[in-house]
């Protein structure tokens, strides 16, 4: 099965993000991620089979999670230079926990076969990926405008989640194989 672990985010910062990236929606050739399925991932584990998947349920279920704050911070782009493949946001806040996470899944996952991605990890939020490079540098520049909206109001991710993705003619479908509470940070609602 396809899998991969992710953060979720809670339903207020996933609606400001589809709300934000509203007007450039329909304008561009651009795959949006559906605003329910908005998530920061730590790990692609690509196609596993079954013992594989059940090991990675295991790391998922003992990973240590710190509470985490994070805050929207900037909208941007995949490669930063020349023409744009993926539309992100990006994160501030505990980023440097979110990254010891990720390394502390990616390490205890590579003996099941997982490949360790080639670039480095860096905390984003994927929100659509560039399906033609018409127009796609005017969609940067309009991106970077709508950036100046982000509320940058303090969130913590709701559960850290192993999720199965079926594609699909219509998109990924993905469902849950496991979910973990993320802690709240002291003093946060």
């Amino acid at each position: 099965m396809r899998c991969f672990v992710a953060l979720d985010l809670p339903a207020p910062v996933r609606i400001h993000l589809a709300e934000i990236t509203r007007p450039l929606r329909g304008k561009y050739d651009v795959k949006w991620v559906d605003a329910d399925q908005l998530h920061l991932t730590l790990l692609f584990g690509g196609e596993l089979d079954d013992d594989a998947a059940g090991e990675l349920v295991r790391i998922v279920e003992e990973a240590p999670l710190p509470p985490l704050s994070l805050r929207l911070q900037q909208l941007g782009h995949f490669p930063p230079r020349g023409l744009p493949r993926v539309l992100w946001a990006g994160l501030g806040g505990d980023t440097d926990a979110v990254t010891e996470l990720h390394r502390g899944i990616d390490t205890l996952a590579r003996p099941l076969g997982i490949e360790r991605e080639k670039r480095g990890f860096t905390p984003h939020i994927t929100l659509g990926r560039i399906r033609s490079d018409f127009g796609a540098l005017a969609l940067v520049d309009e991106l970077r405008k709508l950036g100046d909206q982000l509320k940058q109001k303090p969130f913590t991710p709701t559960e850290l989640v192993l999720y199965r993705s079926v594609l699909k003619p219509s998109g990924a479908v993905h469902s849950s194989l496991v979910r973990r509470a993320v802690p709240k940070p002291v003093g946060a609602e």
